[in-house]
This record gives C-alpha cells, structure tokens and sequence, in this order.
C-alpha cells in the first residue's frame, strides 16, 4: 500500500513538474520603469494558468531590435516579444510572426469587440493578425506649473502655437538660475511630426518632399532653439536627459511620452501638467503603438497564445498597467479609461492625451524601417552640429530617400 501511494505521489510529481511549459518573453516598454509592473501581471497570469511560466527577458529600447535580430539569425528567437508598429511590418513581411487568427477562432475570442479598432487593424498584414495590441501612447508638452506662477506666465493651451510656445520659453527662461524655458528632442522621432505640424511630411505616399520649404523650416524650429538660448545645449545639459532636467526643475516645457508619467510622480516635487502640443499650419502628435507578438517556430503556440491575450486584455492586467501609469491599454473597455481619466493623480488634464490622439500620424513605414530612420537622423544630425545647413541636409537627404525607394 504505502508503495502504491508513493508509486503515485511520484507520477503526480513528475506530471507536474513535466507538464509545466515555459515560454520567453522579451520587452523593451518595461525597461527601466515598468520591470516590476510586468512581473505582477505574470504573478496573475500564472496564478491562472498554472501550468505556464513565464520567463522575462529585458532589454532597453536602444539595444532591443539588434538583440531580436541576432536572436532570429542564431535560430534562437523568444517565444513571444514585443514590437512597435514602425518594425512590425518588417518582421511580418519576413514571415517571422506567428499568425493569431486561427487561435482566435479555436479559442472563441472576438478580437475585434475587445480592442480599438484603430491599434487591432494596425498589426495586420496582408489579412492575417499578427499581433494582439498591448499599448497605445503619444508625446504631449508637459509644463511645470510653479515656474510659470513665478513668471507669471499663461499656462499653455489647446490654441497654442509654435510662436505661443517660443515666447512663453523666452519668459520662462532664466540662465542665472540655470533654468531653460523648453526642451524639444533633436531627432527623427520629433521631425516627422514637426514637419507635418508645419504642413509637410518626409514622404507622400512615394513622393520624397522633406526638403521643401515646410521641411525646412521644420528643422529649422528644432536645431535653432539652443541658438535663442530657450533650450540648452548638449553642453549645458551635462548629459542629463530631458525628462531629468524636467523633475529637477531646468526646464519649464518638455516635449516627451506619456510613459513618463509614472517618473514625474515619484520624482517631481512641483505641481506639473501637460497639454495638446502646439502646431504652425496644422496640430501633428504622435501615435505609437505596441504589439505582442509570437515567433513563428515557437513549439508552444497555446501557451504563447493565453499569454498574448491574457497580458494585453485581462482586466487585472488592464488595471495594473493604468495604475502604474505604463502607457495606455488598448482596449475598448471605457469604464476603465473612464476610472483612469477621473483619478486624482497627476497629470490632472488627462483629456489632452485623448484630445492628441485627433490629431495622430505615423511616421513613414516601410522595409529597412531601422536603416530609413538612421539615415533620417544622420542628416538631422549634420545640421544640428552645424555640418551642414537645413537645405543641405535635406536636400542629401532627399537624394538619399529616393534612391533607396527606386531599390
């Protein structure tokens, strides 16, 4: 009898242990701020799902897509990962992802009623889903509102434009005490909106137009305000970024992500705001979106499935990542964004993301993505340092674009 027993206390033990599947994750939105947002929502998961576990892999945005890519090109690829919408394309075109429809249907989730459709249809490809919608977010101004009262000066609004937001820096500004009136990013990421705020856009369709006058003077908006002395310089800054010159009180304005939302409350120790950014002829905002996707070849493809959707739609999950402020879900539960636009906690104009979202644009997408933006911020670059002027840039810039479209 007792060897019976123990006969079968070993087979429940070798089932349990043996029937547990674990698959990898990789992630770039977690790092650095969301690390332990993310292992919470895996503690539910697998509360839930006890037979999967989930191994977390963290790598930081600036090294993400060569580490995937190596990882693919050894045969080594996560089980499921992250990806944003201006790479999905590529990884989707090379047959690397995982389609999800017949899962879907297999497991009787109507995709469809649960996400937006906007961020859904966005990791489709030639009409098959690829990838579940994890987030959505876009870059506001962020204003600190103590440095305004001291000056004096109107906290921005909606109307705001370029010129608003110029002058408003030029009061704002105080270089005795260290303190610069805004901070805009000098980068690709800021071009191709800044360019439409003013009319333009890097592409129509296959039509290269970045070095018309509106993208000129677009340039021109972001290289020349360390020239005015409203935003300091790379010198200046002493290498500290825009957001810890914003929490330590250097700058009045900064242009950046509502992923920074969380960083700004533990770390502000002023009352702080964010608005609609301003546009010239037109408004432009950002609108990122994130995917969770699967690679083609994982052996476990229910399992990477429950995860995929468990992460991006259960409510636990929703809710955890509202409360840590990690970007929004997107999903179309509006009692949840409803609870999240009603809290108490900063920012309190929390319309202005939904108000930005009116104005969304994607940047430029096609094959080579990471070579296109490269080459972008290479001549942004050279007319930042003074290498060469706006028109220079973009006209090399616009021979650059074309060549590689007519390849």
């Amino acid at each position: 009898m007792k060897r019976a027993v123990f006969f079968a206390i070993i087979t429940l033990l070798t089932v349990v242990v043996f029937g547990v599947t674990t698959i990898n994750y990789m992630t770039f939105s977690a790092v650095p701020n969301h690390e332990d947002t993310l292992r919470e929502i895996v503690k539910a998961f697998e509360a839930q799902n006890p037979g999967i576990r989930v191994n977390l892999v963290f790598v930081p945005w600036n090294d993400y897509f060569l580490k995937l890519s190596t990882m693919f090109a050894g045969g080594t690829p996560p089980d499921a990962f992250e990806i944003n919408y201006e790479n999905f394309v590529e990884y989707a075109a090379d047959g690397l992802l995982m389609p999800l429809d017949e899962l879907n249907k297999t497991n009787h989730f109507e995709a469809t009623e649960v996400f937006t459709e906007k961020a859904y249809n966005a990791f489709s490809y030639q009409g098959k889903q690829y990838g579940f919608p994890e987030s959505f977010s876009t870059v506001v101004l962020f204003y600190n509102k103590e440095l305004f009262d001291e000056k004096g000066v109107e906290y921005p609004s909606a109307n705001w434009s370029w010129i608003d937001e110029f002058n408003a820096a030029l009061k704002l500004t105080d270089k005795e005490n260290g303190i610069w009136g805004i901070y805009q990013p000098i980068q690709f990421w800021e071009y191709y909106k800044v360019i439409a705020q003013n009319g333009g856009a890097i592409l129509n369709g296959n039509e290269v137009t970045v070095n018309n006058i509106a993208g000129i003077n677009a340039l021109k908006w972001l290289i020349d305000k360390p020239k005015y002395g409203i935003m300091p310089s790379e010198e200046e800054a002493g290498g500290l970024s825009s957001e810890d010159l914003f929490v330590m009180g250097k700058v009045a304005m900064v242009h950046t992500g509502i992923w920074m939302f969380s960083k700004f409350r533990d770390e502000a120790a002023f009352e702080w705001d964010i608005e609609v950014e301003p546009g010239m002829s037109t408004k432009a905002t950002h609108y990122f979106a994130n995917a969770v996707v699967a690679s083609v070849n994982t052996p476990h493809k229910e399992a990477v499935w429950k995860w995929l959707k468990f992460l991006t739609t259960n409510e636990s999950s929703v809710r955890i990542r509202i409360e840590r402020g990690w970007e929004l879900p997107a999903v179309s539960n509006h009692q949840l964004i409803d609870e999240f636009l009603k809290s108490s906690v900063a920012p309190k104009n929390k319309k202005a993301i939904f108000d930005s979202l009116e104005w969304a644009i994607v940047p430029p997408v096609v094959g080579g993505w990471s070579a296109l933006a490269d080459t972008v911020n290479k001549e942004i670059d050279a007319a930042k340092y003074g290498i060469k002027s706006p028109e220079k840039a973009l006209n090399d810039l616009s021979a650059e674009l074309k060549k590689r479209i007519s390849e």
